[in-house]
């Protein structure tokens, strides 16, 4: 059973600019990507995408190299996630298909990790690939197994890791104890 885990981070200022620059690289390509595939003429497809990130984007912004690679080329799967809905709404003729918006600085920052091995969680602190110490996490992860994901999220000012883990000790059940009642209307 896959169950997501979300732990505030306690990042030292060094790991909080990192966490900056890779949530600004995730947008500045995905709005470069939808800049370009948005001309006149440029048909959409995640194989020219990924083409035209390695041909131009990475030349073009050398500093996408300071975060992991993976963060700038989930823009492309998230780019490709719009697209895809934008396309199977135009399909079910929907009034409005809503198509792939520019993201915006300070709105909705994330960028994810979905590669076991570009990440780590031990205990209460969380390695990323690229940043050379340990992130502080609040609290340990709730649940054993093996993580498959992490989403990386900036929400007012601080930075929360949403883990995704593969795991079977999970039982939504309630324990088996007897339930009491309290009715709260009584006054003597």
């Amino acid at each position: 059973m896959l169950i997501a885990h979300k732990i505030e981070l306690r990042p030292t200022p060094e790991q909080a600019d990192y966490l900056n620059q890779a949530c600004g690289a995730r947008r500045h390509c995905y709005n470069q990507l939808l800049a370009h595939f948005s001309q006149p003429g440029v048909k959409w497809s995640k194989a020219a995408a990924y083409q035209h990130y390695m041909t131009v984007l990475r030349i073009q912004f050398p500093w996408y190299a300071e975060v992991s690679s993976r963060v700038t080329r989930n823009a492309i799967d998230d780019l490709d996630a719009a697209f895809k809905g934008f396309f199977r709404r135009v399909k079910a003729k929907a009034k409005q298909p809503g198509y792939p918006q520019f993201k915006k600085k300070d709105v909705n920052e994330a960028f994810a990790l979905r590669e076991p091995a570009k990440f780590d969680v031990d205990g209460r602190t969380l390695r990323i690939e690229r940043l050379k110490t340990r992130i502080a996490m609040r609290q340990p992860l709730r649940f054993t197994g093996q993580t498959k994901q992490a989403t990386i999220s900036k929400r007012a000012g601080r930075f929360y890791v949403s883990i995704l883990v593969d795991t079977e000790d999970y039982n939504p059940q309630a324990p088996d104890q007897p339930s009491v009642g309290v009715d709260f209307g009584i006054k003597a």
